[in-house]
């Protein structure tokens, strides 16, 4: 295959930047350019001249910056408007490897599909072949390199070179990005690295792996360095990597109750002796990764009593009985394996009792869960407050905003957890969390929430807790329901790097500025998990 239609297989050779939009919580915008260097070297412009110019006439302006190409040794990739490349600066480009077609300067999504991306260099030594035969065009120790990023992050650079020992400038540099919407890392296929041209390469030789440990040597009909200038003598390099997501595993456990009879689940309810509640687990799958071997279990607070036969787990199947014993057994009940976005619920009653001496009591229960990715058991609660019709003392409202915790679950992404106390006739109403951000104060009646940050920096989180007590409502805060957070360095993309000494890669034609937004997935719980709430309800 001629190596020009090999590049029109590839690519068109678009060379565009592409905006990414993934659905999600925006947080982190950041830039990322890919772009070649030296900028602002000179160019040879196809269009000026024609095939019969005098490369010989200085007067000719063909001879001088257009389709002879370089009269005084190699330069490379430096042609524009190429019928069947265009701008040859930009000449370094990728590719999902199960979406050919056409390569770009930003792959997107790249961990979807096989995981995997094809990563091409274009090659064209730009001297006049009237010069290849004295050997002034013949460019001398002839290498390709691309430096892979080692870092894992959403955005990630690819930056590759070519470089010899005569050409003029030295250094050729361009640059390729390959963002996904969850960090990632990248790994060179081994033995993957090509080198393509028009004569005795045209089936492909392997290149040294080197490629991406300080580059290896090309050539026309032997890898000994030699490229004789000219179009017939351009060559394509392709190499493949791995893509290696990182880990996305994170289980979610939420614990509610509410009296038999009612509709709402709640974190609390008010109860009295011989009352009848009910205790709802609901665990999901938050992360990206599918969790293997989920365990819930519960533990039973003093003063209430399991309702025999009541342990019930309601999945995508319905609703079913489930044996009382393992849910508060250590081991707790196997609930399976959950893809990104399942759960399961386990359901139960119990019933509450006035055994002991004062007029109200608050009964928390504890309800734990884990799977084989994370063994570390996350737990939650809710509350029963219990209050005896006959005691005769005269009961006194107790409420207090108790603490607040920070846990950062990935980016600038932070989970809070409030918690509160209110006894004796005080209900908690609200839980209003300040940020410390400048966004609007978040006003809910569940005391573990969720926050994206939009840039680093240090910020003071504050929580109040609205009390109702009879028919007036009351704001309780203070120091313990106070927390600090603190954002740096966040993960960017590798920059291009060049080996001449005071320079950076610029951006060139024909490659745009690629603004995206680093994103937390927030998935939703399957239609099932709707119809099952509906079910307990």
């Amino acid at each position: 295959m001629n190596i020009l239609n090999k590049i029109r297989s590839l690519s068109s050779k678009a060379k565009l930047a592409v905006a990414v939009a993934v659905v999600g919580i925006a947080v982190a915008p950041f830039a990322v350019s890919a772009g070649f260097f030296p900028a602002d070297r000179p160019t040879f412009d196809y269009n000026k001249g024609s095939d019969s110019s005098n490369c010989n006439d200085p007067n000719d302006p063909g001879a001088q910056n257009g389709r002879c190409g370089s009269l005084n040794g190699p330069v490379f990739n430096s042609f524009v408007n190429t019928p069947g490349y265009g701008d040859e600066r930009a000449f370094f480009d990728g590719r999902r490897a199960d979406q050919p077609g056409v390569a770009y300067d930003v792959v997107t999504d790249v961990t979807e599909g096989t995981k995997e991306v094809v990563l091409r260099m274009y090659v064209h030594n730009n001297a006049n072949q009237t010069t290849n035969a004295s050997g002034l065009g013949v460019a001398k120790n002839t290498r390709v390199s691309v430096e892979l990023p080692t870092n894992t992050g959403s955005a990630l650079r690819a930056v590759a070179s070519i470089t010899a020992d005569n050409a003029t400038p030295r250094e050729v540099v361009d640059s390729v990005d390959m963002t996904a919407s969850r960090p990632f890392n990248v790994q060179f296929v081994p033995g993957s690295a090509t080198f393509y041209n028009n004569g005795p390469f045209a089936g492909g030789v392997q290149l040294s792996d080197s490629i991406v440990s300080g580059g290896t040597q090309i050539g026309w009909d032997s890898l000994n360095g030699n490229l004789p200038g000219c179009f017939e003598y351009e060559g394509v390099v392709e190499l493949r990597l791995k893509i290696t997501p990182e880990q996305s595993n994170e289980l979610q456990l939420v614990k509610e109750v509410r009296k038999a009879g009612e509709t709402d689940w709640k974190r609390e309810v008010q109860t009295k002796p011989g009352d009848r509640v009910q205790w709802l687990l609901s665990t999901k799958n938050l992360g990206l990764d599918t969790i293997d071997e989920v365990a819930v279990r519960d533990v039973l607070p003093p003063h209430v009593s399991l309702v025999n036969g009541s342990v019930r787990v309601i999945d995508e199947n319905g609703d079913r009985v489930q044996a009382d014993a393992p849910v508060f057994s250590n081991g707790g009940i196997g609930l399976g394996t959950y893809n990104s976005g399942g759960g399961r619920y386990v359901i139960f009653d119990t019933t509450v009792s006035g055994d002991f001496e004062e007029c109200q009591k608050r009964v928390r229960n504890i309800a734990l869960a884990r799977s084989k990715q994370t063994p570390t058991e996350v737990r939650d609660t809710a509350d029963v407050v219990i209050t005896r019709e006959d005691c005769d003392e005269d009961i006194t409202p107790e409420y207090s905003c108790d603490s607040l915790t920070a846990e950062k679950i990935g980016g600038r992404k932070i989970r809070f957890t409030a918690n509160a106390s209110a006894i004796n006739g005080a209900t908690i109403q609200r839980y209003i969390f300040n940020y410390g951000d400048g966004s609007e104060e978040f006003v809910t009646d569940q005391r573990v929430v969720e926050h994206t940050y939009a840039r680093d920096g240090q910020y003071a989180t504050r929580l109040k807790v609205q009390i109702a007590v009879d028919n007036e409502t009351f704001i309780v805060d203070g120091n313990q329901c106070a927390t600090s957070i603190t954002f740096t360095t966040p993960g960017t993309p590798t920059t291009p790097v060049s080996t001449t000494p005071g320079k950076l890669p610029e951006t060139g034609a024909g490659s745009a500025v690629l603004t995206f937004l680093a994103v937390t997935t927030a998935s939703t719980m399957a239609y099932y998990y709707v119809v099952a709430r509906r079910s307990v309800a």
